[in-house]
């Protein structure tokens, strides 16, 4: 009896020590994350150091290490994002600069963004007519402009080959919408931003080389045939407005790109300090 005893105590103390500890559990999987990354499988070592967080809570050291990791992968992602960026953002700011030559800075005195305007919108004689401005920020702004009898309009329709697109009303007391006497002429200017154009801009972009006729909608309507080298330079506008903002986009992206950079560093530091 007492050899069997003994036999199965021996059994079972060898069973014990075949099976692996936690510890050994958590830096079997933080080696994998290891081997992971410095393979660049950046995804795969990210999901395996959650794992150790989420399945091993009391395993301080080796989620310190493992932390630690997880900066070091994130350093490498986002280093890996800003020599992309790096790498575009000149060829971006070629072909902005290269479409800029086109349009004319405003005086931005009462603005807080640059604003720019096609050289033909800026220097077509003032009349009835639309007109677009870019910011900045690549930001379209839709103007229409009314040049004669008072008829109040709030809203814009254009149309060709039997389609059409229009405005959404901005109301006779919006601060967009304004008006004034200047020599005995009655003077209008809407402008519609975003989130007021509809889908004027890209109508007149994709119809340029058509007849437009377009529509003031107010208490008194009236049509006109827009010019057409006015709605080439509204539908360059509008392409010149995605640039805008691509390129503002790829410089916003880079910033915090190089920001997060001097965090994750900070991080390390912080990390890897014995204190």
């Amino acid at each position: 009896m007492k050899m069997r005893i003994a036999f199965l105590l021996l059994v079972l103390c060898g069973c014990m020590a075949c099976t692996p500890t936690v510890s050994n559990k958590a830096q079997n999987l933080l080696d994998k994350a290891t081997s992971h990354y410095t393979k660049g499988e950046y995804h795969t070592a990210k999901i395996l150091v959650d794992s150790i967080h989420t399945q091993f809570p009391r395993e301080i050291a080796l989620r310190k290490q493992a932390r630690i990791l997880m900066f070091n992968i994130e350093y490498q992602e986002t280093m890996r994002n800003v020599m992309y960026l790096d790498s575009i953002m000149p060829l971006i700011k070629q072909q902005w600069d290269s479409m800029a030559v086109d349009y004319v800075l405003l005086d931005t005195t009462l603005v807080e963004k640059k604003t720019y305007q096609h050289k033909k919108l800026y220097q077509q004689a003032p009349t009835t007519t639309l007109s677009c401005e870019v910011t900045e920020l690549g930001e379209l702004n839709l103007i229409s402009i009314n040049a004669a009898n008072a008829r109040n309009h709030v809203a814009v329709k254009v149309c060709a080959d039997d389609v059409f697109a229009d405005t959404q009303e901005v109301g006779i007391n919006n601060v967009y919408n304004n008006r004034f006497t200047d020599l005995g002429i009655q003077w209008e200017y809407v402008t519609f931003d975003k989130t007021k154009q509809g889908e004027v801009p890209g109508f007149i972009e994709l119809y340029a080389d058509k007849t437009i006729l377009v529509r003031l909608m107010g208490e008194k309507s009236y049509s006109y045939y827009l010019p057409k080298p006015t709605a080439k330079a509204i539908a360059a506008s509008a392409n010149f407005a995605r640039q805008t903002a691509l390129r503002k986009q790829i410089e916003t992206e880079h910033r915090k790109s190089t920001e997060k950079l001097s965090w994750i560093k900070q991080k390390l530091v912080e990390e890897e300090s014995p204190y």
